[in-house]
């Protein structure tokens, strides 16, 4: 057998750069739009079940989706969340295998769909597809070791920090001269959940940090009043959420 060796790179050749996630999302977003248009969907809409059988490919183009594993008894236990970029099925597809989790609407959402054949065929004869596939699919894998990282490195205050990043970054938020005003799509224990808390010791969280000025609580609502304090700010570049002049400031 042939031994496959390293290509050196060229002199004066530069490594790529790192591609944000927000320039891999347009990507997606302009390939799929060029398949197929999305479909609008309501919260709370179950697009696959856990064990049922892979025979369709979303891709979230706005919205929330969150993935629960259900035990034998009936227990849900939400694993994450998706947003916009993401691919919902892709590797059940590819394996063959019947979904592990169960998927379902937490907001309303644009979802691309397409069927399991046509995205094979996609997957083996398109180049370009092909690679925006497995960039979406390696992020996916170090997403979920860097959250495992962080059950371990990081505090509960920073996972749930990070947590609102990404209610921020993928819903509907409104500004004012609070702040970015967050309506929850998960109830109470479905968040302490996702940040691995009790429920008990995530309202004991929120309500530090409201002493501490950062947020306001309302019912089923979170305003962010001083971004300077939020302590995972420069992560806003890298999703590509634009803060506005004003807040940026502040």
């Amino acid at each position: 057998m042939k031994k496959l060796t390293a290509r050196e790179p060229a002199r004066g050749h530069r490594r790529p750069r790192h591609r944000t996630f927000a320039s891999l999302v347009a990507e997606g977003s302009e390939i799929f739009a060029t398949l197929v248009p999305p479909d609008a969907y309501t919260p709370a809409i179950e697009l696959f079940a856990q064990g049922s059988a892979a025979q369709e490919v979303y891709c979230i183009g706005r919205g929330l989706v969150k993935l629960v594993s259900i035990d034998p008894a009936g227990r849900q236990f939400i694993v994450g969340l998706r947003s916009p970029g993401w691919i919902l099925g892709a590797a059940s597809v590819i394996v063959q295998r019947p979904h592990l989790l169960t998927a379902t609407t937490i907001t309303s959402c644009h979802l691309h769909r397409i069927s399991a054949e046509a995205f094979l065929d996609l997957a083996k004869g398109n180049a370009q597809f092909s690679w925006y596939l497995q960039q979406i699919l390696g992020r996916e894998v170090y997403d979920q070791v860097t959250g495992l990282v962080r059950l371990g490195s990081s505090s509960a205050r920073q996972r749930l920090e990070q947590l609102l990043l990404q209610f921020i970054s993928s819903m509907e938020t409104s500004k004012s001269e609070k702040g970015i005003s967050l309506e929850l799509p998960l109830r109470h224990w479905e968040i302490a959940q996702l940040i691995a808390v009790t429920p008990e010791h995530l309202s004991r969280l929120l309500r530090r940090i409201e002493q501490e000025g950062v947020i306001q609580r309302e019912p089923r609502r979170i305003v962010i009043t001083d971004l300077q304090k939020f302590r995972l700010l420069s992560d806003f570049q890298e999703l590509g959420i634009n803060l506005g002049k004003e807040q940026e400031q502040t």
